[in-house]
C-alpha cells in the first residue's frame, strides 16, 4: 500500500509595484531608471503647466501693445459714455430750472391778475351798492326784504375772497394774497397747497363776478318786464307819460353784455343804463298810481252799468255817464285815485257829490252821498275816505253814482277798474 505525499504550501512572493522603465543609452553605455507612476505623471502636469505659462507669457509679449491699446480704448468708451450722461443730467438740471422760473413767473402772474380782479370787483361793488339803494327808493322792494345773495359752495367752509352777500355792506370782499405771496416768495417754487389756494382763490372771484353780473341781469329783467307791462295798460288807456327811453318805444330795457372781469367803467355804464331804467319804471308808476284804479267800494255789487239803459224815473232808453255800486246808507266810499278835490258840495241830479282831479284831463265823480268828508282844494290820496253812501239828488235807493271823464268826457269806468287789477300788483 501506497502511501500518500503530504501537501506543501509555498508563501508566494509579494507582487512588485510597477515601475516605469527609462533607458538611456550613449553608445554602448545603456543605464536604465526605474520611475514611479506619480513621478512620471507630476512631471508631465509640471510640463503641460510650464508650456502653458510660457506661451501665455510669449503671446503677452508679443500682443502687450494691442491688448495696451484696447484697454485704453475701452477706458476711454467708458469715461465718454460718462460725461454724455452727466452732460445729460446737467441738461435736465437746466432744464427743470428753468421750468421751475417759468412756472413761478406763471405763479407771480396769476396772484398780480388775482389783484387786479378783485380791484375790479371792489369797484363793481361799489356800482351795486348805488343801484340797490335806487331800487330801494324805487319801491322794487321793501326796505326789510332781502336782496340777492351769493350762494357758498360750502357753508362749513367760509369764503376765502368774500365775506357776506354781493349787496351793500361795511365791508367789500377782499383777497388775502399777501400771505399767499409772502409763503411763495419764501421758495423758488410755490408749493402744491399754495397752488390749490390760489385755483380756490380763483374760483371764489369767478363766482362773486357772476353773482354780480346776475344781480344786475335779475334787476333789469325785472325793470324791463314791469315797466313793458305797466306802459301796456298806461297806452291803452291813453294815459301813457313821456319817458325818455334813446328814441324808439315808450319802454326798453338795455342789452347787458356784462362779462365776469369786464372793466369797472364798462359794468358802470350798464349799471347806470340799469338806473335809467328804474328812473322810468319811476315815472311809470307815479302816473299809474295818480289815475283812479281802484273801486270806490270793495265788493259791493253793480246795479247799473255804463251806457244805455232805461230810465229809472221817466222809464225810455237814455244813457247811464257811470256805475252804481249798491251799499247801505253810510257806508264809507274811498277815493279810487290821489288828487285835488275839486267839487264838495250838493249839485242837483247828483245831490251831494265828490269830484276829484287826478291830472292829465282825468277826474272822478262820487254822487248821492249821504254825507260829504272832504272839502274843496283838498289833496288825497288813493283810498281816502271821501264821504259815506246816501240817496241824495236823483236816486231811487242807498247807493253810490260813479263817474270817470276823460277831458270833460264820460268813459266807461269798468276800462280804469280792469286796468288797476292788472297794475296793482306792479306798483
Amino acid at each position: 500500500m501506497s502511501t500518500a505525499t503530504p501537501l506543501r504550501f509555498v508563501k508566494a512572493a509579494p507582487p512588485r509595484k510597477q515601475r516605469f522603465r527609462v533607458l538611456i543609452g550613449r553608445g554602448k553605455d545603456v543605464r536604465e531608471f526605474h520611475v514611479r507612476p506619480w513621478a512620471a505623471v507630476s512631471l508631465g502636469v509640471f510640463g503641460i503647466l510650464f508650456g502653458v505659462f510660457y506661451f501665455a507669457a510669449t503671446g503677452y509679449l508679443v500682443f502687450r501693445d494691442d491688448l495696451l491699446a484696447a484697454s485704453f480704448a475701452r477706458q476711454a468708451r467708458i469715461q465718454q459714455a460718462y460725461e454724455d450722461r452727466i452732460a445729460s443730467l446737467r441738461s435736465d438740471i437746466d432744464r427743470l430750472t428753468s421750468r421751475q422760473l417759468l412756472n413761478q413767473e406763471a405763479f407771480e402772474g396769476r396772484l398780480a391778475e388775482l389783484l387786479g380782479r378783485q380791484a375790479a370787483l371792489d369797484a363793481r361793488q361799489d356800482i351795486i351798492a348805488s343801484l340797490s339803494q335806487t331800487i330801494r327808493g324805487s319801491g322794487l322792494v321793501k326796505d326789510t326784504a332781502p336782496l340777492p345773495r351769493p350762494r357758498p359752495t360750502n357753508p362749513a367752509d367760509p369764503d376765502p375772497i368774500t365775506t357776506g352777500s354781493v349787496v351793500p355792506r361795511d365791508t367789500t370782499p377782499k383777497l388775502a394774497v399777501a400771505e399767499l405771496r409772502r409763503d411763495t416768495t419764501a421758495s423758488p417754487m410755490p408749493a402744491s397747497n399754495e397752488v390749490n389756494r390760489i385755483v380756490a382763490a380763483e374760483s371764489s372771484i369767478d363766482t362773486l363776478a357772476r353773482e354780480q353780473v346776475d344781480y344786475v341781469t335779475d334787476i333789469a329783467a325785472e325793470v324791463t318786464e314791469r315797466s313793458a307791462r305797466i306802459a301796456a295798460v298806461l297806452d291803452k288807456l291813453g294815459q301813457m307819460p313821456k319817458v325818455d327811453t334813446g328814441g324808439g318805444d315808450a319802454v326798453g330795457g338795455p342789452f347787458l353784455a356784462l362779462d365776469e372781469d369786464a372793466d369797472p367803467e364798462a359794468f358802470r355804464a350798464n349799471v347806470e343804463a340799469v338806473e335809467g331804467q328804474i328812473e322810468q319804471l319811476a315815472t311809470l308808476r307815479a302816473a299809474a298810481t295818480r289815475l283812479p284804479l281802484a273801486k270806490p267800494i270793495p265788493n259791493a255789487p253793480i246795479t247799473s252799468r255804463f251806457g244805455r239803459r232805461v230810465d229809472p224815473f221817466l222809464r225810455r232808453p237814455a244813457m247811464h255817464a257811470g256805475i252804481d255800486f249798491k251799499a247801505s246808507t253810510g257806508f264809507p266810499i274811498r277815493a279810487t285815485g290821489g288828487g285835488k278835490v275839486t267839487t264838495a258840495q250838493y249839485s242837483g241830479g247828483y245831490g251831494n257829490m265828490v269830484v276829484i282831479d287826478h291830472g292829465g284831463g282825468v277826474m272822478t265823480r262820487y254822487g248821492h252821498m249821504s254825507k260829504l268828508l272832504v272839502k274843496k282844494g283838498a289833496y288825497v290820496e288813493q283810498g281816502t275816505v271821501i264821504g259815506q253812501i246816501g240817496s241824495t239828488g236823483r236816486s231811487t235807493g242807498p247807493h253810490l253814482h260813479y263817474e270817470i271823464r276823460l277831458n270833460g268826457r264820460a268813459i266807461d269806468p269798468m276800462g280804469y277798474i280792469k286796468a288797476g287789477a292788472e297794475l296793482t300788483p306792479l306798483l
